[in-house]
């Protein structure tokens, strides 16, 4: 049995003939320089199914109108084609902003719960004012501000990115003999570590969502970081971004996959990476690590009582902290790059 909003519009998963006119709508209702309504590559290998060997499913809900017109619409990203275990980000959101019935966007996003029917739903960059209210309110959903860490590196005369904290920095850290240990192919990243371990707390990725979202980029270069211990096994991954800006590299965190204590253990690797590397600093965005202490690994919490600034965004640079909310429908650990938060949004040629 329909409500109203069946009366006015139809609800679906797009395909990929959808996507001239979902980055028209882009255009049209979110401003005409957005990179996703520019740049088909980017929309496609963001959007697109072809990690699973799906090549014309779009992970894109759509609200259509009696006319025929996209008045609506959420991207998903999927991290698995496991029906069972489906765990999926939400990333851009939007309705038309004129002529729509009233809470027509609460009624997409139901849809759009039905229509994918995932396990787990979650995001980072969810907008405060708008979304983030509904996920709370109306959906139950866990939200929050993500934590940003960092440790700077302090033989730095200056600093061109970060403000160092007028109150006394070190990075103190347990010493232990872990180590990172760079791979630069997906088959040497799968050769060391099992992409298929669940860990507490973490979300689900296949091994063919991280192949493409880590070595498949369109614009940007990763490094796979491997972890290993002191009885030398690798027991996780880091995925991390070099930032070039002001002359200066600083290297993000973006995402980790194995058991979080081992984020406690790998402060001496680090500080020997970050001396190597000569970067101004490592920096760190997560949505909660309350269940370990990753300070043990040198890293400072920037928080209100820290006056320092480590920048979040570089597309265009920006110096100054920003705040990033979070929503989940389970309790699990959100990174930079889940969502969209660690997209380009300037249209130019992949790194080298």
């Amino acid at each position: 049995m329909g409500n109203r909003y069946d009366e006015e519009f139809e609800f679906r998963l797009a395909t990929i003939d959808d996507v001239d006119n979902i980055m028209l709508f882009i255009k049209k209702e979110w401003g005409e320089k957005h990179i996703l309504a520019n740049d088909k590559e980017l929309f496609l290998w963001q959007y697109g199914a072809s990690e699973y060997n799906d090549f014309k499913s779009v992970n894109v809900v759509l609200a259509i109108n009696k006319s025929k017109e996209i008045v609506g619409m959420i991207g998903f990203i999927p991290y698995s084609n496991y029906e069972k275990k489906l765990h999926i980000s939400t990333a851009i959101t939007k309705i038309k902003s004129k002529g729509l019935i009233p809470m027509t966007g609460i009624e997409l996003m139901k849809r759009q719960m039905k229509l994918v029917g995932e396990s787990v739903n979650f995001a980072s960059g969810t907008n405060p004012e708008t979304i983030l209210p509904i996920f709370k309110k109306v959906f139950g959903h866990i939200t929050g501000v993500m934590k940003q860490y960092y440790i700077l590196n302090l033989n730095k005369e200056k600093y061109n990115v970060a403000i160092p904290s007028t109150n006394k920095t070190n990075n103190t850290f347990v010493s232990t003999e872990y180590k990172l240990e760079e791979v630069y192919s997906f088959d040497d990243l799968v050769k060391k570590y099992d992409l298929t371990e669940e860990n507490e707390y973490m979300s689900i990725k296949a091994p063919n969502y991280i192949k493409k979202r880590y070595f498949e980029h369109p614009y940007y270069n990763y490094k796979a970081l491997l972890v290993i211990n002191d009885l030398n096994k690798c027991v996780g991954v880091l995925f991390a971004r070099e930032i070039l800006i002001e002359n200066t590299i600083i290297l993000r965190i973006v995402d980790y996959r194995g058991k979080l204590e081992n984020l406690e253990k790998i402060g001496n690797a680090l500080n020997k990476l970050i001396s190597d590397k000569d970067y101004e600093y490592v920096d760190l965005m997560v949505s909660d690590l309350s269940m370990i202490d990753i300070c043990k690994s040198g890293f400072q919490l920037l928080d209100d009582e820290d006056d320092a600034i480590i920048p979040n965004y570089f597309e265009p640079f920006v110096r100054k902290n920003v705040k990033i909310y979070f929503q989940e429908s389970q309790n699990i650990v959100i990174f930079k790059a889940d969502g969209d938060q660690d997209r380009p949004n300037i249209m130019r040629r992949r790194e080298d």
